[in-house]
């Protein structure tokens, strides 16, 4: 996740955590009365997988039978879910005597994104605008808010994350912008899911008090996307790859039964794949992964390429709907600007240039 704090004299300025950096994972551990969240989390979920919480966004507002939680225990086997009985709120079961739910793990999350935003601005945060996929139902909007109100944060909008990229994009460029309008494409593939949006920049003129003042506009013209192609679907993936590799040399042991191996081969593969967005060629290795059994497997860029040949087949989909709903062609578009980590795949960028004819 990425913070940003607006002020007196400041229109935007990015938040920097205690690493400082600009990008925090959206991530909580919970080990007795302690909660480590961002990296430290990540470096405690290899001792406390099960108790170690994230991908969360996708669970809220949904139900145990829904395919999008089904999808999330095959993923990450070693969670065990269930349902509120009074509620019908999704529960984690956190130990035999604590339960969360998907709300009071978010809201932890929440309040320390506020530390953070408050620690930076060296004055008291309380009020946030809260982004959100454009796909999210009233449901899933109704159970971030609960998760606001859990953590004491006053929500003041929640807006989509796509018309978000591009208010931010244009915020800092009003004198780009003319009367007769640009178009621009933004393409979005993050961790969980892929957006396209088409969206128009204009400046219109506004009477207030008898005063004729100019405006900068921006005009949503569509969006498509793929709630499930995001750097998440690539990670796991060459996760099994590797878990694959690994019972070859050692049948009798299942890494899917052992929620420490499996996670330490899930952080081993997101190493992997950023690697090889910028390498040919990458020698995944974990020690002592199982058993004090080390793991090591070389893997080419061609190989990685291959297990996700119907991934890369979806990328142009997006750009399709969102061009066909607007009805604005690519000789209309004046350009096209690529966010999220997973645009940074080589393969990924083939595929759009195909796409935008680039």
């Amino acid at each position: 996740m990425k913070i940003a704090i607006v002020k007196p004299g400041i229109p935007m300025e990015i938040v920097l955590n205690k690493e400082s950096r600009r990008k925090t994972p959206v991530i909580v551990a919970i080990k007795g009365k302690d909660r480590e969240f961002g990296e430290a989390a990540i470096s405690r979920s290899s001792k406390i997988p099960s108790q170690s919480y994230m991908y969360l966004r996708e669970l809220v507002g949904k139900s145990l039978n829904n395919p999008v939680v089904e999808q999330y225990l095959k993923r990450f086997p070693y969670y065990k879910l269930k349902t509120d009985a009074h509620t019908n709120e999704l529960i984690f079961e956190h130990d035999s005597e604590t339960n969360y739910t998907v709300e009071e793990l978010l809201a932890m999350i929440l309040k320390k994104a506020r530390e953070y935003a408050t620690d930076f601005a060296e004055q008291s945060v309380d009020a946030a605008v809260i982004t959100v996929p454009p796909y999210f139902t009233q449901t899933e909007r109704r159970a971030i808010k609960r998760a606001c109100e859990l953590a004491n944060i006053k929500l003041l909008q929640l807006m989509n994350d796509n018309t978000a990229v591009a208010l931010n994009y244009g915020i800092f460029r009003r004198k780009d912008f003319n009367s007769t309008g640009s178009t621009y494409l933004f393409y979005d593939m993050g961790s969980q899911s892929t957006t396209c949006t088409i969206a128009t920049y204009n400046i219109v003129k506004t009477k207030e008090n008898g005063y004729v003042e100019e405006v900068p506009q921006l005009t949503i013209k569509s969006v498509a996307f793929d709630r499930d192609l995001g750097g998440l679907e690539f990670q796991i993936r060459l996760r099994d790859y590797l878990a694959k590799k690994f019972h070859e040399h050692h049948p009798n042991i299942d890494l899917f039964q052992n929620s420490k191996a499996l996670t330490k081969l899930f952080r081993e593969a997101g190493r992997a794949k950023n690697v090889l967005s910028a390498n040919n060629e990458y020698t995944a290795q974990v020690e002592g992964l199982i058993d004090e059994i080390d793991f090591k497997h070389r893997i080419t860029r061609e190989q990685f390429e291959k297990l996700f040949e119907d991934l890369f087949q979806r990328v142009k989909q997006p750009i399709e709907e969102a061009l066909n709903t607007s009805g604005i062609t690519l000789d209309e578009i004046q350009q096209v600007l690529l966010f999220g980590g997973s645009t940074r795949i080589p393969r990924v960028q083939q595929e759009l240039s195909k796409s935008l004819g680039g």
